[in-house]
Protein backbone atom coordinates (compact mmCIF):
# COMPACT_ATOMS: atom_id res chain seq x y z
CA UNK A 1 0.00 0.00 0.00
CA UNK A 2 2.93 2.37 0.19
CA UNK A 3 4.58 4.20 2.40
CA UNK A 4 3.57 5.03 5.99
CA UNK A 5 4.49 8.36 8.16
CA UNK A 6 4.48 8.22 11.67
CA UNK A 7 2.25 11.10 13.09
CA UNK A 8 0.80 11.38 16.70
CA UNK A 9 -1.27 13.96 18.11
CA UNK A 10 -4.44 14.25 20.67
CA UNK A 11 -6.72 16.77 19.70
CA UNK A 12 -9.82 17.44 21.67
CA UNK A 13 -13.08 19.44 22.74
CA UNK A 14 -11.78 20.16 26.40
CA UNK A 15 -11.12 16.23 26.76
CA UNK A 16 -14.45 15.30 25.05
CA UNK A 17 -15.28 14.35 21.58
CA UNK A 18 -11.28 14.15 20.64
CA UNK A 19 -9.79 12.19 17.79
CA UNK A 20 -6.11 10.40 18.46
CA UNK A 21 -4.24 9.71 15.70
CA UNK A 22 -2.34 6.80 16.26
CA UNK A 23 0.57 7.00 13.91
CA UNK A 24 -0.27 5.84 10.96
CA UNK A 25 -0.87 8.08 7.70
CA UNK A 26 -0.91 5.08 4.60
CA UNK A 27 -0.48 5.61 1.24
CA UNK A 28 -3.37 4.61 -1.04
CA UNK A 29 -3.01 5.85 -4.51
CA UNK A 30 -5.12 9.57 -4.57
CA UNK A 31 -5.15 10.12 -0.91
CA UNK A 32 -3.36 9.00 2.17
CA UNK A 33 -5.48 7.32 5.05
CA UNK A 34 -5.31 8.36 8.78
CA UNK A 35 -5.74 5.87 11.15
CA UNK A 36 -7.51 7.69 14.54
CA UNK A 37 -8.99 6.86 17.51
CA UNK A 38 -12.79 8.61 17.69
CA UNK A 39 -14.22 8.87 21.47
CA UNK A 40 -17.75 6.71 21.60
CA UNK A 41 -20.16 6.84 24.13
CA UNK A 42 -21.15 3.93 25.87
CA UNK A 43 -24.40 2.35 25.55
CA UNK A 44 -25.73 2.99 28.66
CA UNK A 45 -25.64 6.08 31.35
CA UNK A 46 -24.38 5.05 34.83
CA UNK A 47 -26.02 8.44 36.04
CA UNK A 48 -24.14 11.50 37.87
CA UNK A 49 -21.54 11.16 40.56
CA UNK A 50 -19.07 8.37 41.27
CA UNK A 51 -19.87 5.16 39.81
CA UNK A 52 -18.85 1.60 41.55
CA UNK A 53 -20.33 -1.38 40.39
CA UNK A 54 -19.93 -4.80 41.83
CA UNK A 55 -19.67 -7.62 39.71
CA UNK A 56 -21.21 -11.06 41.04
CA UNK A 57 -20.90 -14.39 39.81
CA UNK A 58 -24.19 -16.11 40.80
CA UNK A 59 -23.07 -19.29 40.51
CA UNK A 60 -26.70 -20.65 38.61
CA UNK A 61 -25.67 -23.69 36.75
CA UNK A 62 -27.82 -25.48 34.15
CA UNK A 63 -27.92 -29.19 34.61
CA UNK A 64 -26.51 -30.53 31.87
CA UNK A 65 -23.42 -27.88 32.57
CA UNK A 66 -22.90 -30.25 35.83
CA UNK A 67 -22.64 -33.09 33.76
CA UNK A 68 -20.39 -31.59 30.78
CA UNK A 69 -18.00 -29.61 33.90
CA UNK A 70 -15.55 -33.20 33.97
CA UNK A 71 -15.75 -33.30 30.37
CA UNK A 72 -14.68 -29.20 29.50
CA UNK A 73 -12.19 -30.33 32.28
CA UNK A 74 -10.56 -32.75 30.91
CA UNK A 75 -10.19 -31.83 27.58
CA UNK A 76 -9.58 -28.39 27.59
CA UNK A 77 -8.42 -28.24 31.15
CA UNK A 78 -11.28 -25.55 31.58
CA UNK A 79 -13.35 -24.99 34.34
CA UNK A 80 -16.68 -22.53 34.76
CA UNK A 81 -14.78 -19.67 37.02
CA UNK A 82 -12.28 -19.86 34.63
CA UNK A 83 -14.79 -18.47 31.92
CA UNK A 84 -16.06 -16.08 34.59
CA UNK A 85 -12.30 -15.15 35.51
CA UNK A 86 -11.32 -14.06 32.25
CA UNK A 87 -14.95 -11.72 31.10
CA UNK A 88 -14.03 -10.67 34.38
CA UNK A 89 -10.29 -9.25 33.45
CA UNK A 90 -11.82 -8.34 30.53
CA UNK A 91 -14.38 -5.85 31.64
CA UNK A 92 -11.43 -4.97 34.36
CA UNK A 93 -9.03 -3.73 31.88
CA UNK A 94 -11.72 -2.12 29.05
CA UNK A 95 -13.31 -0.05 32.19
CA UNK A 96 -9.53 1.32 32.88
CA UNK A 97 -9.83 2.53 29.17
CA UNK A 98 -12.86 4.36 29.27
CA UNK A 99 -12.43 8.12 30.13
CA UNK A 100 -15.20 7.87 33.21
CA UNK A 101 -13.74 6.50 36.36
CA UNK A 102 -15.50 3.28 37.55
CA UNK A 103 -14.96 1.52 40.18
CA UNK A 104 -15.10 -1.99 39.64
CA UNK A 105 -15.30 -4.56 42.56
CA UNK A 106 -15.80 -7.91 42.82
CA UNK A 107 -18.19 -9.86 45.30
CA UNK A 108 -16.81 -13.46 46.49
CA UNK A 109 -18.98 -16.08 48.27
CA UNK A 110 -21.70 -16.88 46.72
CA UNK A 111 -22.69 -20.90 46.53
CA UNK A 112 -24.05 -22.92 43.39
CA UNK A 113 -27.29 -23.41 42.93
CA UNK A 114 -28.62 -25.83 39.84
CA UNK A 115 -31.47 -24.85 37.48
CA UNK A 116 -33.03 -26.76 34.65
CA UNK A 117 -31.70 -26.83 31.03
CA UNK A 118 -32.99 -23.97 28.95
CA UNK A 119 -34.56 -22.02 31.80
CA UNK A 120 -33.32 -18.40 32.54
CA UNK A 121 -33.03 -17.41 36.24
CA UNK A 122 -35.14 -14.73 37.81
CA UNK A 123 -33.65 -11.22 38.32
CA UNK A 124 -32.23 -10.70 41.74
CA UNK A 125 -35.12 -9.27 44.19
CA UNK A 126 -34.88 -5.76 45.48
CA UNK A 127 -34.32 -7.12 48.94
CA UNK A 128 -31.26 -9.05 47.25
CA UNK A 129 -29.45 -6.14 45.61
CA UNK A 130 -29.99 -4.05 49.15
CA UNK A 131 -28.29 -6.89 50.87
CA UNK A 132 -25.29 -6.51 48.64
CA UNK A 133 -24.90 -3.06 49.15
CA UNK A 134 -24.79 -3.32 52.69
CA UNK A 135 -21.10 -4.51 51.91
CA UNK A 136 -20.33 -1.70 49.75
CA UNK A 137 -21.23 1.50 48.46
CA UNK A 138 -22.26 0.48 45.40
CA UNK A 139 -24.35 2.28 42.92
CA UNK A 140 -24.57 -1.09 40.43
CA UNK A 141 -24.77 -4.64 40.62
CA UNK A 142 -23.18 -6.48 37.26
CA UNK A 143 -24.02 -10.16 37.82
CA UNK A 144 -23.18 -12.88 35.56
CA UNK A 145 -26.56 -15.27 35.52
CA UNK A 146 -25.59 -18.06 33.54
CA UNK A 147 -22.29 -19.24 32.21
CA UNK A 148 -22.95 -22.36 30.17
CA UNK A 149 -20.59 -25.03 28.55
CA UNK A 150 -22.35 -25.61 25.20
CA UNK A 151 -19.96 -28.36 24.20
CA UNK A 152 -20.03 -29.98 20.88
CA UNK A 153 -19.87 -33.97 20.31
CA UNK A 154 -15.70 -33.69 20.84
CA UNK A 155 -15.92 -32.00 23.78
CA UNK A 156 -14.59 -28.33 22.50
CA UNK A 157 -16.60 -25.43 23.89
CA UNK A 158 -18.91 -23.80 21.74
CA UNK A 159 -18.30 -19.92 21.61
CA UNK A 160 -22.37 -18.80 21.03
CA UNK A 161 -24.80 -18.05 23.70
CA UNK A 162 -22.56 -19.14 26.67
CA UNK A 163 -22.75 -15.72 29.04
CA UNK A 164 -25.82 -13.81 30.07
CA UNK A 165 -25.39 -10.50 32.90
CA UNK A 166 -27.66 -8.13 34.01
CA UNK A 167 -27.17 -4.77 35.47
CA UNK A 168 -28.57 -3.57 38.30
CA UNK A 169 -29.29 0.06 39.32
CA UNK A 170 -28.84 0.27 43.60
CA UNK A 171 -32.61 0.18 43.74
CA UNK A 172 -32.55 -3.43 42.39
CA UNK A 173 -34.01 -2.51 38.94
CA UNK A 174 -32.42 -4.26 36.08
CA UNK A 175 -31.13 -1.09 33.69
CA UNK A 176 -29.24 -4.08 31.14
CA UNK A 177 -29.02 -7.57 30.22
CA UNK A 178 -27.19 -9.27 27.38
CA UNK A 179 -26.27 -12.24 26.33
CA UNK A 180 -22.75 -12.49 24.98
CA UNK A 181 -23.90 -13.04 21.40
CA UNK A 182 -24.71 -9.21 21.40
CA UNK A 183 -21.29 -8.32 22.74
CA UNK A 184 -19.75 -7.17 19.56
CA UNK A 185 -16.06 -7.57 19.82
CA UNK A 186 -14.25 -4.56 18.73
CA UNK A 187 -11.06 -5.42 20.90
CA UNK A 188 -9.84 -9.03 19.58
CA UNK A 189 -7.03 -9.92 20.98
CA UNK A 190 -7.17 -14.00 19.94
CA UNK A 191 -5.81 -14.97 16.78
CA UNK A 192 -4.60 -17.93 15.80
CA UNK A 193 -3.84 -19.45 19.13
CA UNK A 194 -4.54 -22.98 20.62
CA UNK A 195 -7.96 -23.56 21.87
CA UNK A 196 -7.55 -22.52 25.71
CA UNK A 197 -6.01 -19.23 24.68
CA UNK A 198 -9.05 -18.75 22.17
CA UNK A 199 -11.33 -19.56 24.71
CA UNK A 200 -9.90 -17.50 27.17
CA UNK A 201 -9.24 -14.55 25.19
CA UNK A 202 -12.95 -15.04 23.71
CA UNK A 203 -14.40 -14.47 26.87
CA UNK A 204 -12.07 -11.98 28.02
CA UNK A 205 -12.62 -9.59 24.87
CA UNK A 206 -16.35 -9.67 25.96
CA UNK A 207 -15.66 -8.52 28.89
CA UNK A 208 -14.00 -5.40 27.27
CA UNK A 209 -16.90 -5.22 24.91
CA UNK A 210 -19.19 -5.30 27.86
CA UNK A 211 -17.33 -2.37 29.44
CA UNK A 212 -17.75 -0.44 26.03
CA UNK A 213 -21.30 -0.12 27.38
CA UNK A 214 -20.42 1.52 30.45
CA UNK A 215 -18.09 4.31 29.98
CA UNK A 216 -17.24 6.22 26.62
CA UNK A 217 -14.23 4.79 24.64
CA UNK A 218 -11.77 5.51 22.70
CA UNK A 219 -12.61 3.79 18.69
CA UNK A 220 -10.09 3.50 15.67
CA UNK A 221 -11.70 4.74 12.52
CA UNK A 222 -10.11 5.88 9.57
CA UNK A 223 -9.91 9.07 7.50
CA UNK A 224 -8.64 10.54 4.04
CA UNK A 225 -6.05 12.97 3.26
CA UNK A 226 -6.60 13.96 -0.51
CA UNK A 227 -2.66 14.55 -2.37
CA UNK A 228 -3.48 13.47 -6.06
CA UNK A 229 -2.57 17.23 -6.76
CA UNK A 230 0.11 19.27 -6.67
CA UNK A 231 -1.50 22.02 -4.19
CA UNK A 232 -3.25 19.04 -2.26
CA UNK A 233 0.19 17.56 -2.05
CA UNK A 234 1.60 21.01 -0.70
CA UNK A 235 -0.80 21.33 1.66
CA UNK A 236 -0.21 17.40 2.69
CA UNK A 237 3.42 18.47 3.25
CA UNK A 238 2.72 21.08 5.72
CA UNK A 239 0.28 18.78 7.49
CA UNK A 240 3.11 16.08 7.84
CA UNK A 241 5.54 18.58 9.26
CA UNK A 242 2.60 20.10 11.90
CA UNK A 243 1.71 23.10 10.24
CA UNK A 244 -1.66 22.92 10.37
CA UNK A 245 -2.05 26.64 9.93
CA UNK A 246 0.25 26.51 6.07
CA UNK A 247 -1.76 23.37 5.26
CA UNK A 248 -5.61 25.06 6.04
CA UNK A 249 -4.59 28.12 4.19
CA UNK A 250 -3.38 26.48 0.62
CA UNK A 251 -6.47 23.73 1.23
CA UNK A 252 -8.45 26.65 1.80
CA UNK A 253 -7.15 28.22 -1.74
CA UNK A 254 -7.95 25.06 -3.15
CA UNK A 255 -11.58 25.73 -2.57
CA UNK A 256 -11.60 27.79 -5.36
CA UNK A 257 -10.11 25.36 -8.06
CA UNK A 258 -12.28 23.04 -10.63
CA UNK A 259 -15.13 21.28 -8.30
CA UNK A 260 -12.93 17.50 -7.90
CA UNK A 261 -10.22 19.17 -6.69
CA UNK A 262 -12.42 21.57 -4.78
CA UNK A 263 -14.42 18.38 -3.16
CA UNK A 264 -11.37 16.97 -2.29
CA UNK A 265 -9.84 20.10 -0.62
CA UNK A 266 -13.14 20.22 1.72
CA UNK A 267 -12.63 16.69 2.86
CA UNK A 268 -8.89 17.13 4.05
CA UNK A 269 -10.30 20.91 5.66
CA UNK A 270 -12.82 18.61 7.14
CA UNK A 271 -10.40 16.60 9.24
CA UNK A 272 -8.77 19.40 10.45
CA UNK A 273 -11.91 20.70 11.51
CA UNK A 274 -12.89 17.53 13.07
CA UNK A 275 -9.75 16.86 14.81
CA UNK A 276 -10.56 20.49 16.41
CA UNK A 277 -13.77 19.05 17.46
CA UNK A 278 -15.83 21.46 14.79
CA UNK A 279 -17.95 18.89 13.98
CA UNK A 280 -20.98 21.05 12.34
CA UNK A 281 -18.20 23.14 10.44
CA UNK A 282 -16.61 20.30 9.54
CA UNK A 283 -20.09 18.91 8.20
CA UNK A 284 -20.95 22.34 6.63
CA UNK A 285 -17.78 21.99 4.41
CA UNK A 286 -18.80 18.85 3.22
CA UNK A 287 -22.06 19.28 2.40
CA UNK A 288 -21.20 22.65 0.32
CA UNK A 289 -19.02 20.45 -1.60
CA UNK A 290 -21.21 17.92 -2.34
CA UNK A 291 -23.74 20.41 -3.64
CA UNK A 292 -20.66 21.97 -5.87
CA UNK A 293 -20.08 18.21 -7.49
CA UNK A 294 -23.80 17.80 -7.71
CA UNK A 295 -24.16 21.20 -9.45
CA UNK A 296 -21.18 19.65 -12.21
CA UNK A 297 -23.05 16.33 -12.54
CA UNK A 298 -19.75 15.14 -10.78
CA UNK A 299 -20.85 11.29 -9.15
CA UNK A 300 -17.57 9.57 -8.11
CA UNK A 301 -15.54 8.02 -5.39
CA UNK A 302 -14.90 10.74 -3.65
CA UNK A 303 -18.58 12.00 -3.89
CA UNK A 304 -19.63 8.65 -2.14
CA UNK A 305 -16.68 9.20 0.64
CA UNK A 306 -18.26 12.57 0.97
CA UNK A 307 -21.60 11.56 1.71
CA UNK A 308 -20.36 8.78 4.11
CA UNK A 309 -18.05 11.58 6.20
CA UNK A 310 -21.44 13.64 6.49
CA UNK A 311 -23.13 10.16 7.98
CA UNK A 312 -20.27 10.34 10.37
CA UNK A 313 -20.20 13.92 11.26
CA UNK A 314 -23.89 13.42 12.26
CA UNK A 315 -23.26 10.53 14.59
CA UNK A 316 -20.35 12.51 16.02
CA UNK A 317 -22.57 15.03 16.81
CA UNK A 318 -25.15 13.14 18.47
CA UNK A 319 -22.88 11.48 20.22
CA UNK A 320 -20.75 14.10 21.90
CA UNK A 321 -24.45 14.71 23.84
CA UNK A 322 -24.36 11.58 24.87
CA UNK A 323 -20.38 11.82 26.46
CA UNK A 324 -21.14 14.64 27.88
CA UNK A 325 -24.18 13.02 29.86
CA UNK A 326 -21.89 9.87 30.99
CA UNK A 327 -18.78 11.65 32.05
Amino acid sequence: MGNSVTYKMKTALGAIGACLLLGCLVSCGSYKELDIDVLKPGGINLGNGDAQIMFIDRKIIHVSDSLAAPQLYSSLRLRRDNLVTCFYDGLRDGLRNGIRPVLLVRGLGLKPTYITDGMEPEPISPEGIKALEKTSRMTHVLAVEYCKFNLDFSGRLVLDDNLFVRLYDANGQVVDSMNSQKMEVKHSTYEGEDDYATICNFFYDKGWSYAERLTPMWTPERRRLYTDNRVLSVGYHFFQNGDMNEARRIWEAALALKPNVAAKAAVNLAWLYEKDGNFSGAKALLEAAEKTLQKANISNKVSVYIKEYIEVLDRRIKDETKIMEQI
